[in-house]
């Protein structure tokens, strides 16, 4: 099962032709979706891709916008170092608000696409799962750095997503939100309905949240 999971990447060089350089993930802390990434879990990914990782505009495989050249490993976490392709019109207006992120001191979103190969519950709490092998396909350039389009169509990113809502647009406080999601996992694991071709991706969002949302409000009177 593909999924993805978002950063809030902070860039640490961006170059006039199109090179940079920055954290795609960090390792050790629980992220909002539960997870912990451990440091060893992207060795493998890397050692057969050479580190020649796709990089994508908000997940789309049909935007490509650069290729990943360089990748490792260190103590603090993913150090990656990608190249934008500047024949691709959105590559250069990537590469462009990157690099005022970096005078206005503000980030940009990075949201990796990856299979998880070998995970675990963690032994102190069973409700975090811990991610020790990753098979990392792409990551993406995205607005924000938890994006409610960037392809919620699994569990995790489910949980991600409604996470980031309960607590900034609700106001539920962490240990709420942790019952809230608990409560709703039946929710968070049902499958995609049938939609048109045409429906959007804010249009099948909103239905999702919509529909989430009603089931939270009635199971929010059991707290």
């Amino acid at each position: 099962m593909r999924e993805i999971k978002s950063f809030p990447f902070k860039i640490d060089q961006v170059g006039e032709s199109g090179e940079f350089t920055g954290y795609a993930s960090t390792f050790g802390d629980v992220d909002l979706g539960g997870d912990i990434i451990e440091k060893g879990s992207f060795r493998k990914t890397l050692r057969e891709s050479q580190g020649r990782i796709p990089i994508l505009d908000h997940h789309d495989p049909t935007r490509q916008i650069g290729w990943n050249l360089e990748a490792k490993e260190d103590d603090r976490g993913l150090l990656v170092k990608g190249l934008l392709d500047f024949n691709v019109r959105t590559a250069r207006e990537r590469h462009s608000l990157m690099k005022m992120a970096m005078q206005v001191g503000g980030r940009t979103g990075l949201s990796i696409g990856f299979r998880a190969i070998k995970e675990e519950p963690d032994p102190k709490n069973p409700l975090i799962r811990r991610l020790k092998e990753i098979q990392l396909f792409e990551y993406s350039v995205v607005t924000f750095p938890m994006n409610p389009h960037a392809s919620v169509t699994t569990v995790k990113a489910r949980q991600n997503l409604l996470h980031q809502f309960l607590r900034q647009e609700i106001g539920l406080d962490k240990d709420r939100t942790r019952l809230a999601l608990i409560n709703l996992k039946s929710l968070l694991c049902q499958t995609e309905p049938e939609i048109h071709s045409k429906t959007s991706g804010a249009d099948l969002m909103e239905t999702f949240l919509i529909h989430s949302m009603k089931t939270l409000l009635t199971n929010l009177k059991r707290y």
